[in-house]
């Protein structure tokens, strides 16, 4: 298990502000938060990168030593995967992997950049120069080269920028594929919350340095007390029924002829696996509601929020 407690970090002024949770051995943490919110420094500080200036990081019950008393920086059993990816560009593929590899004996070093070229698809370019890779191959080769000395945390810094959408579709298979044959913990971060929904079994939002309480992915979603960083994970409706201001999600709704709020049809966008509906409420403020078909025309609907259902049935975790 690895335990982060009461870490802070001050620069000119606080970055970190006494931030504290726990990730069990495999499991993987979503870390959310605005551009500037301090998610990188946190990651740096995790992966032995950055000293604190008060708390300390504990690795299955043993106190980590601070960065500043390590004569080189990080630790071993940590890796960070960060968004410049730190390739030796001139070298091969192949011949990366089997840099990160160097202090295992040669048997096993070969085994190993065997087993990480085939577990990251690396095969057809095992043979090609790290700078003449795509976007998405340096990303799974920063990560083979992180891991490769097998170490028990893998820290991911914005790991989906900068990737189509199918590139994001299988980082995301070849995420939770180490997480089941590594039995790695992966903290990973994004300003991008639909980017770590589908993969994480624990949500904190990071604010201005500070960490939210851990959340399951559905109540992250569909709790809406906190507008910032509800607008991270996705589209929010506002809207005001019988005096009261409220708060829905686009799938949060049920036509119905005797619904308390009256919408009036603007357009409608096709996003593949899904419509998304725009309309106007009394206020004239937009209200976004997805469906599988088209809602071409005015009407009424029912408010149905997820949100207490979601906890009664995920809290425990």
């Amino acid at each position: 298990m690895l335990e982060i407690k009461n870490i802070s970090v001050d620069f000119d002024r606080p970055i970190l502000n006494n931030i504290s949770f726990k990730a069990k051995q495999g499991q993987i943490i979503g870390l959310v938060g605005k551009s500037g919110a301090g998610k990188s420094t946190l990651l740096n500080v995790i992966s032995g990168q950055l000293a604190p200036k008060n708390g300390m990081l504990f690795l299955n019950g043993e106190a980590l030593p601070s960065a500043s008393d390590l004569l080189i920086p990080g630790f071993q059993e940590i890796k960070l995967v960060s968004q410049d990816y730190n390739l030796d560009p001139y070298h091969t593929v192949e011949e990366n992997i089997r840099e990160a590899a160097i202090s295992l004996p040669e048997n096993e070093k070969l085994r190993r950049v065997e087993q990480l070229i085939k577990l990251l698809k690396l095969g057809t370019i095992r043979n090609v120069r790290a700078n003449e890779t795509s976007g998405g191959e340096q990303q799974r080769l920063s990560i083979a080269r992180a891991i490769a000395l097998k170490p028990e945390v893998l820290l991911l810094d914005e790991p989906f920028s900068n990737l189509d959408a199918h590139l994001r579709a299988m980082l995301f298979k070849y995420i939770l594929k180490l997480r089941e044959e590594e039995n790695l913990t992966i903290i990973l971060v994004s300003h991008e919350g639909q980017d770590v929904l589908g993969l994480s079994d624990a949500i904190y939002f990071m604010n201005k340095g500070k960490l939210s309480p851990k959340k399951t992915p559905f109540n992250a979603y569909y709790q809406l007390g906190h507008l910032a960083n509800a607008m991270l994970l996705g589209i929010v409706n506002q809207s005001t029924i019988d005096g009261q201001r409220i708060r829905f999600r686009p799938d949060e709704y049920q036509i119905a002829s005797k619904g308390n709020l009256s919408l009036k049809y603007d357009y409608s966008v096709f996003l593949g696996a899904l419509f998304l509906n725009y309309f106007f409420d009394s206020d004239m403020r937009t209200i976004i509601l997805s469906s599988a078909e088209p809602l071409s025309k005015d009407f009424r609907i029912c408010i149905e929020s997820k949100y207490q259902t979601a906890m009664e049935k995920t809290d425990s975790l």
